[in-house]
């Protein structure tokens, strides 16, 4: 494995975990390659964590995951699609943190 990749796999682990490591709906977490990045403000959305986020510096990549909820792919999909919604505490947390100056 390349130094650049090695380096991918470390910030996507280290992401992970900072975000909890598990689906934040249905608590999955028993595949890491399963568990995407939803963003929960579109508008406050500077790039895609999982597409570039793992080329740049940690602290890029913090501060991006700060305004996301880490969730399953199913349950990223059923929220997209409207079926399923985010705990409202997690919504209200989340949002007011990006709202604080």
């Amino acid at each position: 494995m390349g130094a650049v990749k090695r380096r991918r796999e470390k910030v996507r682990l280290t992401t992970i975990s900072y975000k909890g490591g598990h689906c934040q709906i249905c608590g999955y977490d028993r595949c890491i390659e399963a568990l995407e990045f939803h963003h929960l403000d579109p508008t406050q959305k500077e790039f895609g964590i999982s597409q570039k986020g793992y080329t740049r510096s940690w602290e890029k990549v913090k501060e991006e995951a700060d305004k996301c909820v880490l969730l399953c792919a199913n349950c990223h999909r059923e929220v997209h699609a409207g079926i399923l919604q985010l705990p409202q505490a997690t919504v209200v947390e989340k949002l007011g943190e990006l709202r604080e100056p």
